[in-house]
């Protein structure tokens, strides 16, 4: 066995068995302690994690997993050629209240950053959908070729707007241009799914300001949504790029977005670039 976008598919499969019967149960609710991302472990977190490490093990696989509840774990002889990034279960709150909107995310890449990510893949939980990519490959979802929407105008996009613990300044400063232009905001709960439904034009953007995102969030969301056509920028519309090596850091801005509109959300956001 390789450790490949095929094994991830594997992989991500025997989440999807082992977590099923603890969706919306009190079970999955139970407290384990604060993972190395720094949010509260919850037992079907756990079981999600630990499905990783079990298969990773039981196939003798050397790689650096990088994940959001274990941290920084190094495995077999060869851990260094390799890094693993994983976030078992994003959008842990919707899985434990049973809202259909949940996903593994698991990435590899050569080195520890972002942009030397070659294959990830995400896992729909609830449907059962695999989006993937890699890189130089274009991306797919179950099989399709996925391609970002078109969408040209800030008044007629669909966008995912992660407004968890936004400062006021950044409401006022940031975000009241965007919302009173547009009609259709969003939010889900599963940022790596957010991402990839903008891969596959269901979205037309996504953006995340002040509380950011951890890369084990969007590793594989990344790269899928570049493969499929789409932008991702920081707050200086740079192409986003950050080091993978600490699951608890969080990259403060990202804006995800078809390549048509991406500007005019910078703008929109009153980033003068």
């Amino acid at each position: 066995m390789k450790l490949d976008l095929s094994f991830l598919k594997l992989v991500a499969s025997e989440v999807h068995r082992k977590i099923q019967p603890l969706i919306g149960t009190s079970e999955a609710e139970l407290f384990m302690g604060v993972g190395a991302g720094g949010d509260k472990t919850r037992y079907i977190d756990m079981v999600a994690e630990n499905t990783v490490f079990s298969m990773l093990e039981a196939n003798s696989l050397s790689c650096t997993v990088i994940s959001e509840e274990r941290g920084v774990t190094r495995l077999g002889q060869d851990a260094s050629y390799v890094y693993l990034i994983v976030d078992s279960l994003d959008g842990t709150s919707n899985a434990l209240r049973g809202v259909p909107f949940f996903a593994t995310s698991l990435a590899l890449s050569e080195e520890p950053r972002l942009s030397s990510v070659h294959a990830g893949l995400v896992l729909d939980l609830c449907h059962e959908r695999y989006f993937w990519a890699e890189k130089g490959k274009g991306a797919k979802q179950d099989g399709e070729v996925l391609k970002t929407s078109e969408t040209g105008e800030v008044e007629d996009a669909f966008i995912g707007l992660d407004l968890s613990l936004q400062r006021e300044q950044t409401l006022k400063e940031r975000l009241a241009g965007l919302v009173s232009r547009t009609r259709h905001v969003r939010h889900f709960g599963a940022n790596a799914l957010e991402i990839c439904y903008v891969a596959s034009g269901k979205l037309d953007a996504f953006i995340n300001i002040d509380r950011g995102l951890r890369v084990t969030d969007m590793a594989a969301a990344y790269l899928i949504l570049r493969e499929a056509g789409g932008l991702i920028h920081d707050e200086k519309g740079n192409t986003l790029d950050a080091p993978t090596t600490n699951p608890a850091e969080r990259v403060p801005f990202v804006a995800a977005a078809n390549s048509q509109i991406m500007q005019k959300i910078m703008t929109a956001l009153n980033l003068h670039l």
